[in-house]
């Protein structure tokens, strides 16, 4: 497996940078030297020709003021020869009368072409004839140029360019490495969070930022954490209900046996007594309730899919009634009911859901306080809901958030199945329910479809 050293973000956007930068101030400076070497030879070929035209055509003698005039006004260095080669005037200082043999005497010569060397300073020249009227013989002029003078003058054309772009390397350099430090933070909290979601923190929140980029980035992150937190929650619940199923299963086959004993004892005692009240009535109409309840868990142990019975709300609701009312009274538990008579013109999807929903939240409900409330009407035209209010303590805060999981539960001998089965009772009506704390007490809201015909 191949290993690749880490280099920085900031290090890989900074270096192309600075290196095409300096690259170009490097460029731009030779240019610049070379121009203004280019320049700098047009402008002294100007000015020996200017200085050649002006003695040329003048009529003034040429003593040591003049050419020391001449010299300070042009300047450059003046040094006028006799026709054997001996300074006549200087205005470097130089004695008349003595020899320069190292000055080339030759006309149409170039400035650049021949270079010498007085005290330590290098010149470069060029000579021409000057013949006048008023001079004996044939008088030489050489102008010299320093060199140190003209090598400063490119460089002042080169040093303009290269400080600007230097200048301008030192500012990118500041602003990349503000502007990377910011973009490497960002990515480093987005790497960050990135190696919380796959360590199995789906509920990452990822900053956004900026409307950029990386600021969409993390948003899209942050979905796909989102989504792998739903798709964690809906792994955890199908598992939870298979395993409720095989739970629901065992339990099943256990109660069919004990049920129907119990429900041939009770037909049998029924027949050798003679009761007034129809208390053996209601035991044995709830045995038969509670038998097709197992029927329908044996039906979903075995991968089976339920078969929707439709029936009347009210009838469903009426029924579980008479078994609620006998278990509160046998508690001594305050129970007040009220089912809207609008509950008889309307149809559930499936009576047997209905019922087990609201048994199993007014048993819950009463197992909590000593006064529970029931109240069913229809809300809207399609919509009924169930309202089962108690003045218990209500669910502890260790399970509040999660009381509708399987096996959830604050008590030491629940099984944490009853409100798992009330929520898909209500996905299998079309509803939902929820539940909140109000005036110290405890509502359960059950919501479910209803229609005005059967379904």
């Amino acid at each position: 497996m191949l290993q690749y050293r880490f280099q920085s973000l900031r290090v890989r956007l900074l270096l192309p940078l600075l290196a095409v930068a300096l690259v170009a101030s490097v460029g731009v400076a030779v240019a610049s030297y070379w121009l203004g070497d280019r320049w700098e030879r047009d402008q002294v070929a100007a000015r020996y020709r200017g200085i050649e035209s002006t003695l040329s055509a003048g009529s003034f003698p040429l003593n040591q003021q003049v050419v020391a005039s001449i010299a300070d006004l042009t300047e450059t260095d003046l040094i006028t020869l006799d026709e054997v080669g001996l300074v006549l005037q200087s205005s470097l200082g130089l004695q008349r009368g003595t020899a320069v043999g190292m000055l080339k005497l030759q006309t149409n010569q170039t400035i650049g072409d021949h270079v010498v060397s007085f005290d330590a300073e290098k010149y470069r020249y060029a000579a021409f004839e000057l013949r006048m009227p008023m001079l004996d013989g044939t008088t030489w002029v050489a102008v010299l140029f320093n060199e140190s003078q003209l090598r400063g003058a490119r460089w002042r054309m080169a040093s303009l360019p290269l400080v600007t772009g230097l200048s301008t390397v030192i500012l990118l350099t500041s602003v990349t490495l503000l502007f990377t430090g910011r973009l490497v933070k960002r990515l480093t909290t987005l790497q960050q969070r990135v190696g919380n979601i796959a360590e199995g923190e789906f509920a990452t929140d990822v900053p956004a930022g900026a409307d950029d980029e990386v600021g969409r980035l993390g948003v899209a992150v942050t979905r796909m954490s989102r989504q792998l937190l739903q798709m964690q929650d809906s792994l955890q619940r199908q598992q939870g209900e298979k395993l409720l199923h095989q739970v629901a299963g065992g339990l099943a086959h256990q109660l069919r046996n004990s049920i129907t004993g119990a429900r041939m004892a009770v037909e049998l005692h029924q027949q050798d007594c003679e009761l007034t009240d129809d208390s053996l009535a209601v035991a044995l109409t709830q045995f038969e309730h509670t038998e097709a309840h197992v029927r329908r868990l044996l039906t979903v142990a075995s991968g089976r899919e339920e078969q929707d019975q439709p029936e009347q709300a009210l009838s469903c609701l009426q029924d579980s009634m008479r078994t609620l009312t006998a278990t509160a009274k046998h508690l001594r538990i305050e129970f007040e009911a009220t089912l809207c008579d609008d509950l008889v013109d309307v149809w559930v999807r499936d009576g047997p859901s209905l019922q087990a929903a609201f048994s199993n939240l007014v048993l819950n409900a009463m197992h909590e306080g000593s006064r529970v409330s029931v109240e069913c009407n229809v809300q809207e035209e399609t919509m009924a809901v169930l309202t089962v209010i108690d003045n218990g303590s209500g669910p502890s805060n260790d399970v509040a958030e999660e009381i509708f999981e399987p096996f959830v539960t604050s008590k030491p001998e629940g099984l944490g199945l009853g409100l798992p089965l009330v929520a898909r009772c209500a996905r299998r009506l079309g509803g939902e329910v929820q539940w909140d704390r109000f005036d110290s007490q405890t509502r359960f809201c059950f919501r479910f479809k209803v229609s005005p015909h059967s379904p």
